[in-house]
This record gives structure tokens, sequence and C-alpha cells, in this order.
């Protein structure tokens, strides 16, 4: 693990983040609704991969259709039973899934997005930089 990023977040197991692969359109209409992304507005595989904060993939679950939301693809992983009570893992900030994770007592680590005409509070600030500086630093 980077020692920048060990010493900001030192329990973070895994960072997650979903990705998207064209396929080519079904011809059953079961399985082209299945596969249909409304994001990209065109027939996907999904899957959310892992990365441990080393940068080595570590996690890469099953596909699903393009209509899946990040959430069951996390809820299907079963990334819940690998991490250990009291890590903490990053994910995008499209990703609620913190409920998913709080039984276990492992925290959700995601960078805050604004509604239009809001402004940030600087403490939130200063923990976002934390996340973006180790992003940056490769």
């Amino acid at each position: 693990m980077p020692s920048d990023f060990a010493k900001k977040f030192p329990t973070t197991r895994i960072i997650l983040d979903g990705m998207e692969s064209p396929v080519q359109k079904p011809k059953c209409p079961l399985a082209q609704q299945a596969t249909f992304s409304t994001y990209k507005n065109k027939n996907t595989a999904k899957v959310v991969v892992g990365a441990s904060p080393g940068g080595l993939v570590t996690h890469i679950p099953t596909a699903y259709g393009g209509s899946t939301s990040d959430r069951q693809l996390v809820e299907r992983s079963g990334l819940m039973r690998v991490c250990d009570r009291g890590d903490s893992i990053m994910v995008d900030k499209g990703m609620n899934v913190q409920d998913l994770f709080a039984p276990s007592d492992i925290e959700v680590n995601i960078p805050t997005f604004l509604k239009k005409g809001n402004q940030f509070h600087s403490k939130t600030l200063a923990r976002d930089r934390k996340i973006c500086q180790r992003a940056s630093s490769y």
C-alpha cells in the first residue's frame, strides 16, 4: 500500500468501481431488456471490479446485464463476506452501498458530491482532497 494512502486510509481493504462493456444486441427480447444500459444507451455487460490500495485487482465477480444496478452487483458479489469487521472500502460517488456493509462494521468511503447550487463544507473538502491526492500520486 502506498505510504501516503496508508496514513490517510489505513483500514482500506478494497477500492470498488463499476464498468460496462458493450455486447452484441441479443435477439431474444428478454435478453435485450436485461442487457440494455440506460446510462450507455446500448446493450452491455456490467461488473464491479475491486482493487487493493496497491493497485492489484483482487475482486472480479460475475458479470451481469447492463440493466443491473451497481448496488445489485455489490449485493450479488458476496464482498460483504470477504471483508473483516473494522475494514473500510472505497467506492465511487454513485454507489450507495453503506447500508450493506454497516451490519458488519465496515466503513464505506465515498467522495462527496454536490447538488446544484450548494457548496462543500471545509471538513468535507479536506476529506475528499485526501482521496483525490491518493489517486493523483500515480
